[in-house]
């Protein structure tokens, strides 16, 4: 039979406080894994999007150091 949260939480809170820093590491590395793929998805489908522009002719680029003064002057006070 599958416990409820409730007594699941009762249960984790009774643990050594070292018991739980460790569920709390299992737990967490379960989300940045997922967190990776799903940001590792998401710029995948971006540098996609962009090359797809470029070849569609929607999108142009600019000179590398045009760019690099353009932000510098945008974030340097």
């Amino acid at each position: 039979m599958q416990q409820n949260f409730e007594e699941i939480t009762k249960g984790l809170i009774r643990l050594p406080k070292r018991e739980r820093l460790e569920i709390v590491r299992f737990l967490l590395f379960l989300d940045s894994r997922s967190l990776d793929t799903d940001i590792e998805s998401a710029w995948e489908e971006e540098i996609m999007d962009r090359v797809r522009a470029v070849d569609e002719g929607k999108a142009t680029g600019i000179d590398y150091n045009k760019a690099i003064k353009e932000i510098e002057q945008l974030f340097i006070l």
